[in-house]
């Protein structure tokens, strides 16, 4: 019998942390869903978990060969044989909220889920300030709203495909895609994900494929930030630099970055490329009109000048040439850019104030699987 839901899971040398998320998943006992795991890492400690358990939800993948980050999560998701799909890092979880979405998307017809708050989990030693782990649960809401999806591209697109989980997009990363969207999207792309980040880039493409999706006001999944979390290397700035030997090149050997993107490492670049790459590969032209680039280089400027500045000027400088944009032209954009972006942040601020009261905050919580009993729907 086909499953509900399949959750895609890429994982490469977090092996402590995937088994921990493959226990927390089966704790729930959902006979509905399957677990695809795609692993590149160097031991076989996980192989040798799957295979004691030997669960009949679980489709395992082991290739320690040299595989990109971006193929192993196309492996994952193409393990999958259920009617939705979610995809969750190895230091992720899923809550029951997911399962029963995934029913009611189902019974609706509906092509995809997101939700608007997310539970973050810092594993124990991620961050200096929670050393034996914490738990941060935002104040929801039952609340569940049908998104004009191609408004929410469009504002995206305008923002420079920047901090894109602000917006009601819908997402494999995190939220319930139906697995036929995916189908298409690899028929028409030759892959389930393109560029360089797996999340932005299928967030795009979905949103493009897909005809109906809603958001609900309750989380769905646990994202979690473990020691070697990408989250936690944005802010010691790890992820600023050049684009030598970054993690998302490796064995990517010819990959062509789009001219509006100015070559440097950080997350605002990646984001940026992986949403151009997917309108592009999609055939998407009227909608790659829409792209900011001058939101890209501000935002860009502000989240990384701090570690990069002589990088930053330097590519900055040559992509303004490649595309033709005198000293003029980019100030009086970047003016504009930097306008926009100082007045959301205003507001962000201020609603992060008010908002303060809403989070819950719970710490000393050393295993994933206590939030079950932390966190009720």
């Amino acid at each position: 019998m086909k499953p509900l839901l399949s959750i895609a899971i890429a994982t490469k040398d977090r092996e402590k942390y995937c088994i921990q998320s493959i226990q927390s998943i089966l704790s729930l006992e959902y006979k509905n869903i399957e677990i695809t795991l795609s692993d590149n890492s160097a031991t076989t400690q996980v192989r040798d978990f799957v295979d004691k358990l030997q669960s009949d939800q679980i489709v395992y993948r082991y290739d320690n060969s040299a595989v990109s980050s971006i193929e192993n999560f196309n492996r994952a998701v193409e393990l999958t044989t259920g009617e939705y799909v979610m995809l969750i890092g190895d230091d992720d979880t899923i809550l029951p909220k997911a399962i029963e979405m995934a029913q009611w998307a189902k019974n609706n017809n509906v092509d995809s889920v997101c939700s608007k708050e997310t539970i973050i989990y810092y594993w124990p030693k991620a961050l200096e300030k929670y050393p034996d782990g914490a738990v941060i649960i935002p104040k929801t809401t039952n609340n569940l709203k049908k998104i004009n999806v191609k408004n929410e591209l469009i504002t995206l697109l305008k923002s420079g495909l920047q901090n894109y989980l602000l917006y009601s997009l819908p997402k494999t990363y995190h939220g319930l895609v139906k697995r036929n969207v995916l189908e298409e999207i690899k028929r028409r792309t030759g892959h389930f994900y393109g560029g360089l980040s797996p999340d932005l880039y299928s967030a795009v493409a979905v949103a493009c494929v897909g005809t109906s999706h809603y958001q609900i006001g309750e989380p769905l999944s646990v994202a979690g930030v473990c020691a070697t979390s990408t989250t936690a290397d944005n802010v010691t700035g790890k992820h600023s630099g050049t684009l030598e030997n970054i993690p998302h090149l490796r064995h990517r050997t010819g990959y062509v970055f789009d001219k509006r993107i100015p070559k440097y490492y950080s997350v605002n670049t990646i984001w940026a490329e992986s949403g151009l790459k997917a309108l592009e590969e999609l055939k998407e032209f009227e909608l790659l009109k829409q792209f900011n680039m001058f939101y890209l280089l501000a935002q860009g400027k502000i989240h990384n000048n701090k570690f990069i500045p002589e990088i930053i000027k330097i590519e900055t400088e040559k992509m303004l040439s490649e595309n033709n944009i005198d000293t003029f032209q980019y100030k009086i954009q970047n003016a504009k850019a930097l306008s926009i972006i100082f007045y959301r942040k205003f507001f962000s601020i201020l609603k992060a104030k008010m908002n303060k009261d809403n989070l819950t905050i719970i710490e000393n919580v050393s295993d994933i699987q206590k939030i079950f009993e932390l966190y009720k729907s």
